[in-house]
């Protein structure tokens, strides 16, 4: 089919170019395609791959790494991170470029807000601030849209910083997520709530007391069975995250 199309092109422009030469060029064609197809995913994506991008060997392997953060963050995982094997980093890899690529349409918070989405949560340490989209709250997971965007403030010129999956999956085990084993879901303990319907940010605070969340109007609020996971695209600042999918960020204060 190939060489017909070319043959037929060729034919119309008149450029003297024979049909041999047309055929020897779709075949040369078909044959690099074919090649490039055959090339083991272990030896281009598995371990020492030239063509393995940095979330496939994180630097950071720590299980479940809070950083710091407030010690009301859960998880429910026991080995620590690794290399991913040659199909989950190639699987991973596409998934995070069409993310990036999803994200790369919002790249301050007038951008987010213009297309609707809506402060979250107030500022948290080592992450900043928590844009989402009202109409996908709490999931479906779609690891080439994210529900959630994060930002280094919330000036209409603060910039993007990375996204954040979050979903309420009906259960305390955390979802399967992206493949392999390095996407360390979590959860939170109790949050400062904003009940009232159709307020944003309806997250107010963080690790505080009964009595500290209602001076703020809020309550502590517990949902153990939704859990999220961090991904830091774009690179930010000219810093490549050591493990893509770590809960905080070291130039976010």
């Amino acid at each position: 089919m190939l060489w017909r199309v070319l043959e037929r092109r060729t034919e119309h422009q008149d450029r003297g170019v024979s049909v041999r030469h047309v055929r020897s060029l779709a075949l040369i064609i078909t044959f690099t395609l074919i090649a490039a197809a055959c090339v083991p995913l272990s030896v281009v994506w598995g371990p020492g791959g030239s063509l393995r991008p940095y979330w496939c060997d994180p630097s950071d392997t720590a299980i479940n790494d809070a950083h710091g953060l407030p010690a009301n963050f859960n998880a429910a995982y026991t080995q620590p991170k690794g290399p991913l094997s040659g199909p989950d980093c190639l699987l991973t890899t596409n998934y995070l470029r069409s993310s990036e690529a999803f994200v790369k349409q919002y790249p301050t918070v007038a951008d987010a807000e213009a297309a609707g989405w809506k402060q979250g949560a107030v500022w948290a340490a080592g992450q900043g601030i928590h844009y989402v989209d009202p109409s996908r709250l709490l999931g479906p997971f779609d690891p080439r849209k994210p529900n959630w965007l994060m930002y280094d403030g919330t000036s209409p010129g603060s910039l993007l910083t990375g996204m954040m999956y979050l979903l309420d999956t009906g259960s305390t085990t955390p979802p399967s997520g992206f493949p392999g084993d390095n996407d360390h879901w979590h959860q939170h303990g109790a949050l400062c709530t904003d009940t009232t319907p159709g307020t944003y940010p309806f997250i107010i605070g963080e690790s505080l007391t009964g009595p500290q969340c209602s001076s703020i109007g809020g309550i502590n609020v517990i949902r153990p069975t939704i859990w999220m996971v961090h991904v830091w695209l774009p690179v930010y600042k000219n810093w490549v995250p050591t493990d893509v999918f770590n809960k905080s960020h070291p130039l976010i204060p």
